[in-house]
């Protein structure tokens, strides 16, 4: 009575851990990319070792890959498996339930690279504004950023400024000249709970709106 359902809804708990793996292989390449080009004995260590026969031909960079493909492949067997077994077989009910357990795990291990990807983004977005103490928050969430002119009805101009949208926070920063560390300046935060936007009928200044908040008013203009 051979069967495989029940053995694969025992290990595919287990299977998560892959998604440890997952989130720190494109770091793992690039440290592996890195090394292979400053140091000679690691490079020869390596054509060293993909040269032996248990290593099948295949570079390292292709075997530490079998790991990441491992889940989606065991995703496609499962689903073909539970198609060609035969409605009446003992394995169906095991086999279906097993199919739904990998397909948890291979979404567990892409929320898992995401969220990944999102602090590592965020990160990048603090380094750039100089890792302000009150802003650096990881979770927070960019929602858009780009160059923006600020209108001065005062000298009748505008000047070039750039803002961040978060979840929680519009900042309104001063690109740097000199760019050393922190590539932008806060000048101003403002919260998004009870911030107003209002599109303005400017003839001189087209594509102006308001943005207005408990701290301050500004008086915007995009492209």
């Amino acid at each position: 009575n051979p069967r495989i359902g029940d053995v694969i809804q025992k290990l595919a708990p287990f299977l998560k851990m892959y998604s440890e793996y997952v989130k720190n292989f494109d770091k793992a390449v690039e440290l592996l990319t890195v090394w292979s080009e400053k140091s000679l004995p690691f490079q020869e260590l390596i054509a060293d070792i993909q040269k032996r026969k248990v290593c099948a031909n295949l570079t390292l960079q292709h075997h530490m890959l079998e790991p990441v493909q491992r889940i989606p492949r065991y995703e496609l067997l499962l689903k073909d498996y539970v198609q060609k077994l035969p409605p009446e077989s003992p394995d169906r009910e095991d086999a279906e339930k097993a199919l739904e357990m990998i397909f948890m795990v291979a979404k567990h291990s892409n929320a898992a690279i995401a969220e990944m990807e999102r602090l590592q983004n965020l990160w990048a977005v603090y380094q750039r504004l100089g890792l302000e103490d009150d802003i650096v928050d990881p979770s927070n969430e960019l929602i858009k950023e780009g160059p923006i002119q600020k209108v001065s009805t005062r000298s009748n101009s505008t000047s070039e400024k750039y803002l961040f949208l978060f979840n929680n926070m519009l900042l309104y920063c001063v690109p740097k000249v000199i760019q050393v560390g922190a590539e932008f300046q806060v000048h101003l935060r403002i919260d998004v709970d009870g911030m107003k936007v209002q599109e303005l009928n400017d003839v001189q200044f087209p594509h102006t709106f308001l943005v207005s908040g408990k701290q301050r008013t500004l008086e915007l203009q995009a492209r």
